[in-house]
């Protein structure tokens, strides 16, 4: 791995053990989490911060506020690095109610999503009905596999004023040929919302993907659950080299297999893939040559596909231990 790889991965790893020691009650899952959007911004965790953003959520929400549910750690880490930490967070509850009105259901992805709003609070309203526009035309294509967390994209299509006769024949299009090898899964949809807000032809990149897909299982990793698979799309539409990038995504996983925290006991196999995958698109991300408007754009696709799939396993492992 290059020097910038081994340093962004054992920040994560650093910033993973802060993490814990600040939300022991928190998942494995989480904590990771909360390390990758650290290190989206290139950021140590402060212990500091943490807490005084724990701090700022306890003072302004009841102890059975949904902003003290599994988007509680990743908050914290967002209020307490910003010196108005308390004015974000009152949009976030602003933004949090006007998702409600516009008929979103209250589920442990809406605090996540109110948060990403933030930055277009000012058309709030807006960009809530926007979004319920975006998330029916979701439900009315895949009605079985769209669910709470597929709200994070489709407000992070209306912030961007994404076109639906334009986004959903690509996302289509895309679908219908991922399912030929990775069936209609909740991740081959992710991986369609991903590859429908590039620019590129929506079947060169779900061609691309699956090239990707096959790059990490011929360097090693056999990533039999597809977790990984939105990341894929997202590495896709920075057109990558795949032999290269399936190559480093086998290699980070190998590091974060040797260290403490991530073996396969604690956090599974098909998990820490999706750590190495979300790593590596980090790299690309940063290492991309984007004018700042798309960076912005697709830094906050990239913060989107990780928190929606990590929480995402997060609820499907808290429903199958309560049955």
């Amino acid at each position: 791995m290059q020097s910038v790889t081994v340093r962004r991965t054992e920040q994560f790893i650093e910033n993973r053990k802060r993490i814990e020691r600040a939300f022991r009650m928190s998942t494995p899952q989480v904590h990771c989490l909360c390390a990758l959007l650290l290190g989206l911004d290139d950021r140590d965790a402060d212990l500091d911060a943490i807490r005084r953003g724990k701090k700022i959520l306890k003072r302004n929400t009841g102890v059975f506020s949904a902003f003290r549910g599994l988007g509680m750690a990743p908050a914290a880490i967002k209020l307490g690095e910003r010196s108005d930490g308390e004015r974000r967070l009152n949009f976030a509850k602003d933004n949090q109610r006007k998702l409600k009105a516009a008929g979103f259901a209250p589920t442990d992805y809406l605090c996540p999503t109110a948060f990403l709003m933030a930055k277009c609070h000012d058309r709030a309203e807006t960009v809530a009905k926007a979004a319920r526009e975006h998330y029916l035309e979701m439900r009315h294509a895949h009605r079985i596999l769209t669910g709470g967390e597929d709200v994070m994209f489709a407000v992070l299509f209306a912030m961007y004023d994404a076109d639906k006769d334009v986004l959903f024949p690509r996302a289509d299009t895309a679908m219908e040929l991922l399912s030929r090898r990775f069936g209609r899964t909740n991740a081959a949809q992710m991986a369609s919302f991903a590859i429908a807000l590039a620019d590129q032809p929506a079947d060169t990149l779900a061609l691309r993907t699956e090239r990707l897909y096959d790059a990490v299982r011929e360097a090693g990793e056999k990533n039999r659950e597809m977790l990984d698979l939105p990341l894929l799309a997202f590495l896709a539409s920075l057109d990558v080299p795949e032999k290269e990038t399936g190559e480093l995504i086998a290699e980070i996983s190998a590091y974060l297999k040797e260290e403490k925290g991530f073996s396969a006991m604690r956090i599974g196999r098909s998990q820490r893939l999706f750590y190495a995958t979300s790593l590596a698109a980090i790299d690309a991300l940063h290492a991309a040559p984007l004018d700042p408007a798309e960076a912005a754009k697709k830094r906050d696709l990239l913060q989107t596909i990780m928190m929606s799939g990590i929480l995402l396993f997060v609820v499907a492992a808290m429903a199958a231990a309560a049955v």
